[in-house]
């Protein structure tokens, strides 16, 4: 089967008073993982083995104007459906301050800058990936109380405020799903 090696550069950058937020970015071939084996251990919710590369798992620092950079290569195989995926984490709950009004004054916050593929930057496309956030406790259970339901997952999230998982799928070849998608 015919391959194709892809290169990536990630911007990403982010907002933060105490802490920055730690992320992994991963490529995943859509049906890697087999549904009938448990990866997780069930008492702790925690993997129990990291079956994926991760091309980078670190903090990120960055600022708007002079973000982090991830760069790296990955070669897939034709006709295969992949996913870039980013999980972000690193935050609790003392990282979100707010006021006696209840507006957030301090945050922790993870900004996708941009994504670039092959030395194409994939613009208006980074807002079809999906970010299914973890929300936390106690402010979860509030907002189902309130009526509020929390969306489980969207689009349209360049900026990740609470930890959880942001990702796209593409295919391959690369080009071919890019054309289809830009236009």
């Amino acid at each position: 089967m015919a391959a194709e090696k892809l290169k990536f550069k990630i911007k990403l950058y982010s907002t933060f008073w105490q802490k920055p937020p730690h992320v992994k970015i991963k490529i995943l071939e859509e049906n890697d993982l087999d549904k009938s084996k448990n990866y997780f251990d069930t008492q702790s919710n925690k993997p129990i083995l990291d079956i994926d590369p991760n091309y980078y798992d670190n903090v990120i620092r960055g600022k708007e104007e002079s973000p982090t950079i991830i760069e790296f290569d990955h070669f897939f195989e034709e006709e295969k459906k992949y996913k870039l995926q980013m999980i972000r984490s690193g935050k609790t709950a003392d990282q979100t301050i707010v006021d006696k009004n209840n507006n957030i004054d301090r945050d922790q916050l993870l900004h996708i800058k941009s994504i670039e593929i092959d030395d194409i930057d994939i613009g208006s496309l980074v807002f079809d990936g999906i970010y299914t956030p973890i929300y936390p406790e106690p402010w979860y259970s509030q907002q189902v109380k309130a009526n509020k339901m929390p969306e489980q997952s969207f689009k349209n999230a360049t900026t990740l405020g609470h930890n959880g998982t942001w990702e796209i799928g593409f295919t391959t070849p690369f080009y071919m799903w890019l054309l289809e998608n830009l236009y």
